[in-house]
C-alpha cells in the first residue's frame, strides 16, 4: 500500500499538469455532468489523509487512498476509506458560513452521505452499486 505522503510527493512533482475537470464521488457528480471545472493547485498528507487543493479554494481530503491514478489524462482515486469534499458556497464570499462539505464513508460495502448543503437532504445512503465506483474521480466527457 502507497502512503498518502507518497502519493501527495508524486503529484506535487507533475503540478501544474494533472488533468482538470468535473468531480465524481462513488459515482455522484458535484454539479451536474461536465458543468464545472476543477484545477489542482496543491497537495500535501498527514497520517493517513490525502489533501487535494483546487484554484477556488476547494479541498479534498481523502482518508487512505488506493489505486491511485492522477498525472495529465486520469484522475482516479479507486477506493478510499473517507471522502470530504469542501468549498465555499459559489458567488458569495469565503467566510466559514458559507463553507459547505460532502462527506462520504464506506461503511459495510456501502456508501454512507452526509451534508450541511440546503439544497441536499442533510444525510442518508448513495445508491445501492455507489461502492462499485471509483472513490473520486474526473471521467472524461462525452
Amino acid at each position: 500500500m502507497v502512503l498518502p505522503q507518497e502519493i501527495a510527493k508524486d503529484i506535487t512533482e507533475i503540478l501544474p499538469h494533472v488533468k482538470r475537470g468535473t468531480l465524481r464521488f462513488w459515482g455522484k457528480w458535484f454539479g451536474r455532468p461536465f458543468d464545472n471545472y476543477h484545477l489542482l493547485v496543491a497537495c500535501d498528507a498527514t497520517d493517513d489523509c490525502l489533501h487535494l487543493r483546487f484554484n477556488e479554494d476547494e479541498v479534498l481530503a481523502v482518508w487512505n487512498p488506493a489505486d491511485v491514478e492522477i498525472n495529465e489524462t486520469t484522475f482516479r482515486i479507486g477506493s478510499a476509506t473517507e471522502v470530504r469534499w469542501t468549498w465555499y458556497h459559489y458567488g458569495r464570499p469565503k467566510t466559514p458560513e458559507n463553507l459547505r462539505y460532502w462527506d462520504y464513508a464506506r461503511q459495510e460495502g456501502k456508501i454512507a452521505f452526509r451534508t450541511n448543503w440546503d439544497t441536499i437532504p442533510g444525510s442518508g445512503w448513495l445508491e445501492q452499486n455507489a461502492a462499485s465506483y471509483p472513490a473520486v474521480e474526473m471521467p472524461d466527457s462525452a
